[in-house]
């Protein structure tokens, strides 16, 4: 029948359209499963019609599979390459082949065994484009993603794993109400070749034994092309349903040469899920699920004739990622939501514990008598006692040391002795002070006034002992310095030497010496 424009495709999710020779069969989906079809004359009518269903229909891919007889196939050989080098021998045989038409595949069928093992193929063509070609272009004048275009006997490769089949020759037979009855033969589960044959109105003839006439023709064909395994039987499944396969059973006797399988469309309805409507002796709804179930990766569609199709499942790669990025953004924004919830409570949890030792802190404060001096000003007081406390200092050690040193000398009487903590010109006079001083280390110095006794005057003596006992403090480990300030004499080269001969009294021999010693920090606490 015509399509009828009135007709109502809105819930259409998936679709396929089923190309013969004189119409088109849509097949409308429900989701994944295919529910219902509608036939389009192939004729300018039919096209047009076609193109009124397009202009209201959603924007589903649709699927294009092609059941005619101008279906033609080769078997080949090419050498064995990948890429476009392998394209570009493709082409060339397409060329030779198949003029004037754009449809041409190639499916791999293995390697040859011998020499330089090229690769063993099969072209296949439909070499009367005309035929799909209008269906495309008003494809693509209502920008309708097509996914490809595909041939109902290279996709019956796919039923035969759900058949079960095992046999190395094998025939596929199906009734198809668009197109007529296809045979298609399977060596080692590869196509070699199929036949489309006209038959008659279902119920006009017998159907069984014109069914088994056309198979006992291609059975010829096959014995002429040696095509079949002589080891192995030929077997044959025939698809059917009701009254058609009850009157095939009783033509179907197995023999030496042939074994036959008759297999219900309602089965393998139920196999791929499909509603009660198709169980008929046709197939067609059988392969139009079969395409969405197992999609083939060969296809005859042109580049040029997938674009909107590519541009489709780019729309819907975009909008899975804008989802994903939304319901990630959604996710992160929920836990920064939580988080700041969860802070939030935390800083109501520290306000009132602030207020609580605030209270408590008043009501305490409350009971105290009244001092003079604020709490926050006794504990800076306090503070810097401590300070001062640990930065005590002491000459005793460095008082100890001169002592020492001074009993090894009896000579050396003590006039005056006076010291200071952190002498800082000291520092800054001395480099090397600064450089053995570590952080913690602080600086003590005294200044030693004295003379010498008994003095008779020989002053050459007098400045050695007073340059030894020098030495002998730089000598010990804490002292950074001790220098010599002040001698009995003059002896910068700058000064004049000047004396009176006279029987006075003994002349004095007075020196001053600056000790510099560490005293760590603490250490007059011990």
């Amino acid at each position: 029948m015509i399509f009828s424009a009135r007709l109502n495709f809105n819930t259409a999710e998936r679709r396929v359209l089923l190309l013969a020779s004189d119409k088109a069969t849509l097949f409308l989906g429900d989701g994944a499963r295919l529910a219902r079809s509608y036939v389009f004359a192939n004729s300018e009518a039919g096209i047009a019609a076609f193109g009124a269903y397009l202009q209201t229909a959603p924007v589903v891919p649709l699927y294009v599979m092609v059941d005619v007889v101008e279906e033609e196939y080769r078997q080949d050989t090419i050498p064995f390459t990948r890429g476009a080098d392998r394209a570009a021998v493709l082409t060339r045989r397409y060329a030779r082949l198949f003029r004037g038409t754009p449809y041409c595949l190639a499916l791999r069928q293995g390697r040859a065994r011998d020499g330089r093992r090229d690769e063993r193929v099969l072209l296949t063509a439909v070499i009367k484009p005309e035929l799909i070609a209008p269906w495309v272009a008003e494809l693509n004048v209502h920008k309708v993603p097509l996914v490809g275009i595909y041939s109902l006997p290279g996709l019956s490769a796919a039923l035969l794993p759900r058949l079960k089949v095992r046999a190395a020759n094998v025939l596929l037979i199906s009734v198809q109400q668009a197109s007529g009855l296809r045979q298609t033969f399977f060596r080692d589960g590869q196509l070699k070749i199929s036949r489309l044959a006209q038959m008659p109105r279902l119920g006009s003839v017998p159907y069984a034994a014109h069914l088994m006439a056309e198979l006992a023709k291609l059975r010829r064909y096959l014995n002429s092309l040696g095509l079949m395994s002589r080891d192995s039987p030929l077997a044959v499944y025939i698809l059917s349903h009701g009254a058609l396969l009850t009157e095939l059973a009783t033509q179907c006797r197995d023999t030496d040469g042939e074994h036959y399988f008759l297999v219900d469309n309602a089965d393998l309805g139920v196999q791929l899920r499909l509603p009660e409507v198709v169980a008929s002796p046709y197939a067609d709804a059988v392969f139009a699920q079969l395409l969405l179930d197992a999609t083939p990766p060969e296809s005859y569609a042109q580049r040029a004739e997938t674009t909107y199709y590519r541009l489709y499942r780019a729309k819907l790669g975009l909008m899975a990622a804008s989802g994903l990025l939304l319901l990630g953004s959604a996710g992160w924004s929920a836990l920064r939501f939580f988080d700041a919830v969860g802070l939030k409570q935390q800083a109501l949890e520290v306000a009132q514990m602030a207020d609580f030792y605030n209270e408590r802190y008043a009501l305490a404060h409350q009971g105290l008598p009244r001092t003079a001096v604020e709490p926050r000003d006794i504990e800076t007081a306090v503070t810097i006692a401590s300070e001062l406390t640990a930065r005590k200092e002491s000459p005793f050690s460095l008082l100890k040391l001169i002592g020492a040193t001074l009993l090894e000398r009896p000579a050396v009487v003590i006039d005056k002795l006076e010291w200071a903590s952190d002498d800082s010109e000291a520092l800054t006079a001395r480099p090397a002070v600064s450089s053995r001083a570590d952080a913690s280390a602080q600086f003590t110095s005294a200044v030693l006034r004295a003379h010498l006794a008994p003095f008779a005057g020989d002053y050459r003596a007098a400045i050695s002992a007073i340059d030894a006992l020098a030495a002998q403090l730089r000598a010990a480990p804490s002292v950074h310095a001790a220098d010599v300030m002040e001698y009995p004499l003059d002896l910068r080269s700058g000064s004049s030497m000047t004396g009176t001969a006279s029987s006075g009294g003994p002349a004095n021999a007075t020196f001053v010496i600056k000790i510099t010693a560490e005293t760590t920090r603490g250490q007059a606490n011990n």
